[in-house]
């Protein structure tokens, strides 16, 4: 995607409002549900490694995987900057190589887990139980759509140091049999008066509950653990906000 080519703009329109408070959340998760003592975390889809301070503060070790060669390097300028001793890899998560691990948490944030067939996804499990130890959780943000019926389109706008981003976001439907749409990014950036408009595509598949759940049992990799909305353990599941769905390596 087009996006991911300017990191600095992306962070600005897509960073976590509260990421001391989503991390909370996950050392809940693992309080509650893991069965492995976890140090070592790996995100997919790092992008901006916007909780990478987070993780550290914590006496974690992180990893990132991002595709986008900008993303990776910006990750990694991010951790010298912070001296912070972190790891970023490059390349695909659809070809996750098995050798990467062992983590104790793995986690994708804000869907960013692009696989286009359940094929796909059953391989992607199994990839991502070669490089978790067992007993540890998988967190997966905003993957499995829980409104079936709905038009996915966004708008906001965030400022930054002279910076402002409009983001726009939506979802086109491309094939209703293959359940196939295309993620569309808009950036309209005025950076100090300097106008740049950033657009970006990319393919992914419509993953629903049901759906989900008969692939992750097909996998005979994990056991599901459960839904939560906008990680919280108490708000009540509706179709509304960001889903986070746990697995847990058998």
């Amino acid at each position: 995607m087009e996006a991911y080519r300017y990191p600095h703009y992306y962070a600005i329109a897509l960073a976590p409002t509260d990421p001391a408070g989503e991390i909370d959340f996950f050392e809940a998760a693992i309080e509650r549900f893991s069965q492995a003592e976890v140090s070592r975390v790996f995100e997919l889809g790092a992008g901006t490694a916007p909780y990478l301070e987070e993780w550290h503060q914590r006496g974690y070790a992180y990893c990132g995987l991002d595709l986008s060669p900008e993303m990776i390097e910006f990750g990694r300028e991010k951790a010298r900057r912070l001296g912070i001793d972190a790891e970023f890899v490059q390349g695909d998560m659809r070809e996750l190589d098995r050798a990467l691990g062992p983590f104790d948490l793995v986690y994708v944030l804000l869907g960013s887990l692009y696989v286009r067939s359940n094929r796909e996804f059953v391989d992607h499990l199994d990839r991502i139980a070669a490089v978790l130890a067992p007993g540890s959780l998988y967190l997966l943000d905003s993957f499995v759509w829980f409104r079936i019926f709905h038009d996915y389109k966004r708008s906001w706008t965030r400022r930054q140091s002279g910076v402002t981003v409009h983001t726009r976001y939506r979802a086109e439907l491309t094939d209703p049999v293959a359940q196939t749409y295309e993620e569309c990014l808009t950036f309209t950036v005025d950076d100090h008066g300097r106008t740049v408009v950033i657009n970006g595509r990319v393919p992914v598949k419509i993953f629903f509950p049901q759906e989900f759940l008969s692939l992750v049992e097909l996998s005979r990799q994990f056991d599901f653990i459960g839904w939560y909305n906008d990680f919280s353990f108490t708000a009540e599941l509706k179709p509304e906000g960001r889903h986070i769905v746990i697995l847990r390596r058998r």
